[in-house]
């Protein structure tokens, strides 16, 4: 039997709450002897059974939860025709409802209907226009809420980026695809590449979440819902008009950090990407971060003998939210083979190569970090124009000598902002064997990204690691 899918005009939550308050007259008059219906709830877009789904009998009160193997089943249903309608978060995500053709069932009669989603190359061609089909076979879909009160966000910007190589390696080209939210929430970009990595990211009235990590390996459809922390509506006594409150930094993220033998691993720096909230995890591997935006984030981890570890989390001022961040493997100690496409596909994805073509600031690439033979990251430092490397006692301070009155400097690690716990503990999570690329700026030469407000005259040290480097280099693997 073939399942129709309609594209969904409300939230599915809306229909079930329609059916059960729908009359019972149809129940009243059913015989002495109803009917039963049975079936399985799959998920062909994740190939698993649709755990969770709550199946309702339209025109009934009757309602039935999927087991973990998917199945379900209804007593008592009363005689003559009968659709199944399923809620489930899959079908939140993806945007549509799953509804049965009419089911005729008798007196006493067994029944077996079973619920099953469009495969994801159908999702995508039925959903996706075929001018866009022509750009990739790929797509994302996914709904946007608010990371608050869980209500749908309409109109909110939601774009992907990745970057493309072309002609053997030659050319890197960066990509965006982008989409606006329905009433509902949901999205849908379509015309991706088929293979490749990249970001999510959410924008609405002036908020943007963090940059969502996703993979496609050749998988026609992807899902990804996003949060966002949306503005407040309020209105001053002195204005008779309403305004938008900035959402307030309140929500709370804890967790455990561990080894890949599911050790703890204490001393690690766990740090909100794109903020300057980082905390250095406990001798049990926990750790405690307050005062965050609210919305999809990302959360990186990083501790000497170990490749970072970046993880999305979803953040609400409602509840504190839970994470177990584990290193995959430790840094081997041998130097890796990378070819010059692949380092300067990278550098040029991080902007590296483009911002050293504007003569501003001061470079350093891989082969002239290697031939300094450093044996700690400050001492990369050492002979860089317009800095001074000062130790004192276990402490390392890198000050700004072009600026002898305050001599502040702020770092930026692989894009996000660095604050330092104590003097030089940067040497305590980047090894000089670790780094591919640095980048020094002073003052006003800073480029508008790595700038700190209020704090202009300050030198930037750019800090570029080969685990970011190397992502990037991978780009579209087509």
């Amino acid at each position: 039997m073939r399942i129709p899918v309609i594209h969904r005009t409300s939230a599915v939550t809306g229909l079930l709450l329609a059916v059960a308050l729908a009359p019972l007259g149809a129940q009243q008059a059913a015989p002495s002897k109803p009917a039963t219906i049975s079936g399985i709830a799959y998920d062909s877009v994740r190939n698993h059974p649709m755990s969770g789904a709550q199946i309702a009998v339209q025109g009934t009160a009757l309602l039935a939860v999927a087991g973990p193997d998917g199945r379900f089943h209804f007593d008592s249903v009363p005689p003559g025709q009968h659709r199944l309608i399923a809620a489930h978060p899959i079908l939140d995500s993806i945007g549509i409802q799953l509804v049965t053709p009419p089911v005729t069932v008798a007196a006493g009669q067994q029944v077996t209907v079973n619920m099953m989603t469009p495969s994801p190359g159908g999702l995508v061609k039925m959903l996706c226009p075929p001018a866009r089909l022509a750009l990739g076979p790929s797509a994302l879909f996914g709904r946007v809420r608010d990371a608050n009160t869980d209500s749908p966000i309409g109109k909110a910007r939601v774009s992907i980026v990745w970057t493309a190589v072309q002609f053997g390696g030659l050319q890197k080209i960066p990509k965006v695809r982008e989409a606006v939210t329905a009433d509902d929430g949901t999205y849908r970009i379509c015309g991706l590449p088929e293979t490749f990595d990249g970001k999510v990211q959410v924008q609405y009235a002036g908020v943007t979440s963090g940059d969502v990590p996703i993979s496609f390996n050749r998988d026609a459809l992807e899902l990804r819902s996003l949060s966002i922390a949306a503005p407040v509506a309020h209105v001053a006594a002195s204005d008779t008009g309403g305004k938008a409150a900035a959402p307030v930094n309140v929500a709370r993220l804890s967790g455990r950090v561990l080894s890949v033998a599911g050790e703890p691993v204490g001393g690690a720096r766990v740090q909100l990407e794109g903020t300057t909230r980082a905390v250095n995890s406990r001798l049990d591997g926990t750790f405690t971060l307050d005062s965050l935006p609210a919305g999809s984030q990302v959360v990186v981890a990083r501790r000497i003998g170990y490749n970072p570890v970046e993880q999305a989390v979803e953040l609400s001022r409602n509840e504190p939210a839970t994470t177990t961040l584990r290193f995959d493997k430790a840094v081997t100690l041998l130097p890796t083979v990378t070819t010059e496409a692949q380092r300067e596909s990278g550098l040029d994805a991080v902007g590296f190569t483009m911002r050293q073509k504007t003569g501003m600031g001061y470079f350093l690439d891989e082969q002239t970090i290697a031939r300094r033979q450093a044996p700690k990251f400050t001492d990369i430092l050492r002979t860089v124009p317009g800095l001074r490397v000062t130790t004192s006692g276990y402490d390392t301070y890198v000050t700004d000598a072009r600026d002898p009155a305050s001599g502040c400097v702020n770092y930026v690690v692989d894009g996000s902002p660095w604050v330092s716990m104590s003097p030089g503990d940067i040497d305590s999570f980047l090894l000089p064997t670790n780094v591919g690329a640095v980048e020094v700026y002073h003052g006003a030469e800073t480029p508008p990204q790595f700038q700190v407000p209020g704090q202009s005259g300050c030198a930037t040290i750019v800090i570029w690691s080969k685990w970011r480097i190397d992502r990037k280099s991978s780009g579209n693997k087509r």
